[in-house]
């Protein structure tokens, strides 16, 4: 028997003789057309997953025979096939972690009552090292599931599922005619303290809904539940049901349905809110459910839902797929690639994994997405809490951070020095991991990497350009039609205002009448002769202010171009509101197309800016360059165009409310750009997609400043 099959804690456990629970039942799954075996208790709470290798250990564990004959038969029996003396020290730990073992007398009994002391206060560490997440049981909510799974078994059980289908599909349909109210709302006071006592009282609720249906299902389909508390997910409290009688189901679509009951439970809740929430009026009501949608949906989609993170969308994912424990075993067969292909081990193909190819692709997409994923989320929720609360919001980042890199940092480096079969080969695993720091250190630092960013301008038309109407009136004569060409200066329309004209005329009669007023108080008295002249001096600017506006019904043109109205017939006898558009004077001058840019590329223009190009939303195919005009040092929130805006097809958002210029949620400067000599001149307010690239950098600048920007941006500063 080769040294690979034996195990230096073999002397500790050979001579035990361990037996399986008595109540312990054997069922036997099929994932990926290969059999498992799960081992469960009465209730279905204590379960543990064997491949057939495990099995044929676990099905000899009678108290009779002792671990070494077992070891010894399957040796003979199955030769270089036979499991490893370390996989069946492994083997019985799990299973009496998982409490399916009823043997107290084993050589092991010290280490395994160690470890059950260890897991007395497993909790405490998880609370140390997550605050966010910690559990808490409560009850047994078994008879009270029983009897609610009992009364909804008068339904078939197919009708729910169709029923919760009709309602989500139906808010599927509704949620884009009001996701503009939605999203003006936006979370903005979803973290202030009132808003907070609601949520304390809604959240509880919702998810409890949330596990009734877990228990639910679970029972309908033969299962028991025993357990059911609270767990902290960013210290936010969410009631959970044990559910792990589900592992047991044969069946991957009642395992599955177990698991995605709470989820679909929460969008119905949404959906149904949605519905109540186009109809309701402002105030509490309207506030309550827009907090349900928020709970029910968005963060159900962001996290319990989503199978990057290791709740209900996981096992779902996990059970339809087949692959079960697909991130343990994805984090193991990474960690056997790095010890193989990187570190040399040279392992033998026995005692690695065995896995096909669609057990392989997804251990080597899903580890890593969801390690990206679970770093995005908790530097997200913390962003969000630090925007109302910012010491508890750094604090939060700043945790996370530590708990999602450095720390698996340091677990992987102790597990690599602690290794043995990494120790077994010395200096080639030295070298291989000297070589990868080198390798990924100079992709990471050294290697420069294109620069690149996509930003959107409209061809700009100056505030001159536009004529607008003076007073409220209509036009009584046109000097200039459409398309003609217009000088500086040159008159276009005269607007005819009888309001105006007839306060004119009132405010010059109080005028007169203060006039003659003083006059006669001089005659008389020339004491008090000052109190009329003040009312001289005031009828007078009132009657100047009337003159002025007077003077400028007659709409001139404020630079030389090309008239361009939109109402092509005559438009005397046309009546406009004040400060309504008449038309355009498209100037001669070379067009500007003015960029709205974000704050953290306005700090790369100046420095590392090293070429301009563009395209016309009319012409994509046509690339043209672009030179820097003006560059706008100071930062500001008016947005130049309503089509840069979200609602326009741009990409900022925008302030809510108020009648003046489109002001943008964010920070931007501005950039005039040029055209080339020769170039088609476009149509003005057309938009122009920009793309300005920036001296190669590696990919840890990149990524530090792109961080540096999110914080900026998240503290508004």
């Amino acid at each position: 028997m080769s040294d690979t099959h034996r195990s230096n804690d073999w002397y500790r456990i050979s001579a035990a003789r361990p037996r399986l629970r008595r109540d312990v039942r054997v069922i036997r799954h099929i994932y990926l057309g290969q059999p498992w075996y799960v081992l469960t208790d009465s209730t279905g709470t204590k379960v543990h997953r064997l491949t057939p290798a495990a099995q044929e250990v676990a099905g000899r564990l009678d108290g009779v025979r002792s671990v070494e004959d077992i070891w010894e038969e399957l040796t003979t029996r199955l030769a270089e096939d036979a499991p490893t003396q370390d996989e069946i020290v492994r083997l019985l730990s799990q299973l009496h972690q998982s409490d399916l073992l009823d043997n107290a007398e084993t050589p092991l009994l010290d280490d395994l009552l160690e470890r059950r002391d260890k897991d007395r206060i497993q909790k405490w560490k998880k609370l140390l090292l997550n605050p966010a997440s910690i559990t808490l049981p409560l009850i047994d909510p078994d008879k009270f599931l029983k009897a609610l799974s009992s009364a909804m078994g008068a339904v078939p059980r197919a009708l729910w599922w169709l029923s919760a289908l009709v309602i989500i599909v139906a808010a599927l349909v509704v949620l884009p005619l009001h996701w503009q109210a939605l999203t003006a709302r936006g979370l903005e006071g979803f973290l202030d303290l009132e808003n907070l006592a609601l949520i304390a009282l809604i959240y509880p609720v919702v998810k409890a809904v949330h596990e009734i249906g877990h228990g639910v299902t679970v029972r309908g389909r033969g299962g028991e539940v025993h357990e059911m508390g609270l767990m902290f997910i960013a210290f936010y409290p969410i009631p959970y049901v044990e559910a792990s009688a589900s592992l047991s189901f044969p069946s991957k679509w009642d395992r599955a349905a177990v698991a995605g009951a709470g989820v679909v439970v929460e969008l119905v809740i949404a959906s149904i809110a949605l519905f109540l929430w186009t109809q309701a009026e402002p105030g509490m009501v309207r506030t309550v459910l827009f907090n349900t949608m928020v709970i029910s949906g968005l963060s159900t989609l962001a996290v319990n839902g989503n199978p990057l993170l290791k709740f209900d969308g996981y096992h779902v994912l996990c059970d339809i797929i087949e692959i079960p424990n697909m991130a343990k075993r994805g984090n193991e067969w990474w960690g056997e690639v790095v010890r193989v292909y990187l570190l040399g081990t040279g392992e033998r193909a026995r005692t690695r994994m065995q896995i096909g190819g669609w057990e392989r692709l997804w251990f080597a997409l899903y580890p890593p997405a969801a390690f990206a994923y679970r770093i995005f989320i908790s530097i997200t929720i913390a962003l969000f809490i630090a925007t109302t609360y910012r010491l508890v919001g750094v604090l939060l980042a700043l945790w996370s951070v530590s708990l999602m890199l450095v720390w698996p940092v340091l677990k992987t480096a102790h597990k690599g020095l602690t290794d043995p079969r990494i120790q077994s080969v010395g200096q080639r695993a030295v070298l291989g991991a000297g070589a990868a720091v080198v390798v990924l250190g100079g992709l990471l630092f050294a290697l420069p990497l294109p620069h690149y960013a996509v930003v959107q301008g409209v061809v700009w038309l100056p505030d001159e350009a536009i004529l607008r109407a003076p007073q409220a009136g209509r036009i009584t004569a046109q000097q200039a039609a459409h398309g003609d060409r217009v000088a500086l200066g040159a008159p276009l329309f005269t607007v005819a205002a009888p309001d105006l004209e007839a306060e004119a005329r009132v405010r010059g009669a109080r005028l007169a009448k203060a006039e003659a007023q003083y006059a006669a108080a001089r005659a008389k008295d020339r004491a008090s002769a000052a109190k009329f002249r003040d009312r001289v001096r005031e009828a007078r600017i009132a009657r100047d202010d009337a003159n002025a506006r007077l003077a400028q019904l007659q709409v001139t043109a404020a630079l030389p171009g090309q008239l361009n109205l939109p109402m092509t017939t005559g438009l005397e006898g046309r009546f406009f509101a004040r400060g309504a558009v008449i038309g355009h004077v498209l100037p001669d001058a070379e067009p500007v197309i003015r960029v709205a840019i974000p704050q953290d590329l306005a700090t790369l223009m100046s420095r590392e800016i090293r070429g301009i190009e563009l395209r016309f939303a009319d012409s994509p195919d046509v690339i043209l360059s672009a030179s820097i005009l003006r560059q706008v040092p100071a930062g500001g929130d008016v947005l130049p165009s309503p089509v840069l805006a979200l609602d326009g097809g741009g990409t900022f958002a925008t302030v809510p409310g108020g009648d003046g210029p489109l002001r943008s949620a964010r920070q931007i400067f501005q950039l005039d750009l040029g055209l080339p000599d020769g170039a088609p001149r476009p149509a003005y307010g057309m938009r122009a997609h920009v793309r300005l690239a920036f001296a190669p950098k590696s990919l840890a600048v990149r990524v530090a400043r792109e961080v540096r920007a999110l914080f900026l941006r998240a503290f508004d500063v």
